[in-house]
């Protein structure tokens, strides 16, 4: 049996007993079968960050959730099931739901069959059992990074994982987190490695993904109390715009006024030009651009002339573009 990332937070044992059910919840833990596999998402994340191979016949412990990647699976996490449904492992870290649509070149995704959910003394195992504590507001004062995209995959998690190493070395001591997307712990795994001494994520708040979420500020707020560190580096993983909630973060004006400085990783220019003009509708002014828009001077030349903010590839220049950051923090504080 192999226990997904998604149920980390929770202690399970391999003598776990199931019982099936019509009716179910998202974030409820469940037994399922491999039926098929995907070359393109061919593993399992367990729930030490190991990646397993999935073979067919496979037992596996995941959790119900919805996914909207631009560029992978989209499915949501149902609400009623069949014995014996057919269901879709949406990603590698366990998430189970009801695919309906993929990326062009991906297929479909791994099938599972669901075999039951997990239950104990106290009813049925869902993630949402290990949560941190709810906190209406901020607490204190600390340095915050706030890293945007434009979309998933455009250097998000590699810009904080550097801004983390760069930090670290300069004597911060780094509280790092993930606060949107479909659950998964590599990118956290990477913060750690990076020298964060705190890492946490929405799996932290039982969410399984962030579209399962109706407003993921409080989310935010819960997670900012609970780091620890000096400096908190924070990723909100998708894009600014879609399905995982991001809005609700950008709205809220609390989180923004308690944030140092904002980092946007943008895929092109035109997407820059998109960010720019999208987060100024809400108020937001962007203190530096990074990711592909920024790979080489031809993107970071147009932006700096064009708009006036600093563009640095954080991939390259991680000390540089720490440097940034700190002219930004000391600016505000003259």
């Amino acid at each position: 049996m192999k226990f997904s990332s998604v149920t980390s937070k929770l202690t399970l044992l391999d003598t776990i007993q199931v019982k099936k059910f019509s009716n179910v919840n998202t974030g409820d833990v469940i037994l399922a079968e491999v039926l098929s596999k995907n070359t393109a998402y061919p593993y399992l994340e367990q729930t030490d960050g190991e990646l397993s191979l999935l073979e067919i016949g496979d037992k596996i412990i995941g959790a119900f959730g919805a996914r909207q990647a631009l560029r992978g699976f989209v499915g949501y996490s149902p609400k009623k099931i069949n014995i014996n449904s057919q269901l879709s492992l949406l990603n590698m870290g366990g998430v189970i739901g009801c695919c309906i649509d993929s990326a062009v070149g991906l297929g479909i995704p791994p099938q599972v069959k669901y075999l039951g959910t997990v239950v104990d003394d106290q009813g049925i195992v869902n993630i949402n059992r290990s949560t941190l504590p709810h906190t209406s507001t901020i607490l204190g004062s600390r340095q915050i990074i706030l890293i945007l995209g434009t979309c998933m995959n455009v250097g998000k998690t590699s810009n904080a994982t550097q801004m983390i190493r760069a930090a670290t070395k300069s004597g911060f001591k780094v509280g790092a987190a993930k606060i949107a997307g479909v659950a998964a712990i590599k990118d956290l795994e990477s913060f750690k490695k990076a020298g964060a001494i705190d890492v946490k994520s929405f799996l932290d708040c039982g969410l399984p993904s962030t579209v399962d979420a109706e407003n993921l500020a409080p989310v935010v707020k819960n997670i900012i109390n609970a780091l620890k560190g000096d400096l908190l580096i924070i990723e909100l993983g998708d894009g600014i715009m879609g399905h995982y909630k991001v809005e609700t973060v950008l709205t809220d004006k609390e989180i923004i006024s308690n944030v140092t400085a904002i980092v946007v990783c943008a895929a092109d220019l035109a997407a820059a030009y998109g960010a720019k003009q999208y987060l100024g509708e809400f108020g937001i002014k962007i203190d530096i651009f990074s990711g592909p828009a920024t790979d080489n001077i031809s993107g970071s030349q147009y932006i700096e002339e064009k708009w006036g903010i600093p563009a640095i590839n954080g991939v390259k220049f991680p000390d540089h573009l720490f440097e940034l950051f700190q002219s930004v923090w000391s600016h505000r504080h003259d």
